[in-house]
């Protein structure tokens, strides 16, 4: 009796490839979706955190009615006239608002990349607070928030 060889069964080299590269692919796309993702998702804590600084802003001159704060901010720190551990201090509305205006820009730059808090304008009794920063990490300032609101 003759043995008779059985057709081969199973996948090629060819087939083998093909299929590895269209699960690469679909993998290098998931990866590219992934990135992108990411970096939505850093610019959106970006942007939250530019709101609720500019909202923090808004409070304090909000809280401090007589004082105007569209003033430049100082670069350096105009001193401890404020602490907010509920034992007042003797403070002139000046060194308030310099305070105000100082401790703000200190908060922007240490939580976003590059950040900037620009002098308050104030048209027709409506005050614009606008913070800007560098989403893309790039050397320049490419992103900016902008909020007004009357006092």
């Amino acid at each position: 009796m003759s043995m008779l060889r059985s057709k081969q069964q199973g996948f090629t080299l060819i087939e083998i490839l093909v299929a590895v590269l269209v699960l690469s692919v679909g993998v290098l796309g998931l990866v590219g979706m992934e990135s992108l993702s990411l970096q939505n998702n850093q610019e959106a804590y970006h942007r939250s955190q530019a709101t609720l600084l500019a909202y923090e802003l808004a409070d304090r001159m909000r809280a401090n009615p007589d004082i105007e704060y569209n003033v430049s901010i100082p670069s350096t720190d105009p001193g401890g006239c404020v602490f907010y551990s509920g034992t007042p201090t003797a403070c002139t509305s000046s060194a308030l608002r310099q305070k105000d205006l100082y401790d703000w820009n200190q908060k922007i730059s240490s939580l976003l990349p590059l950040g900037v808090g620009n002098t308050p304008v104030l048209s027709g009794g409506v005050y614009s607070i606008s913070i800007s920063w560098d989403n893309d990490k790039d050397g320049s300032l490419d992103k900016a928030f902008s909020f007004m609101f009357e006092r």
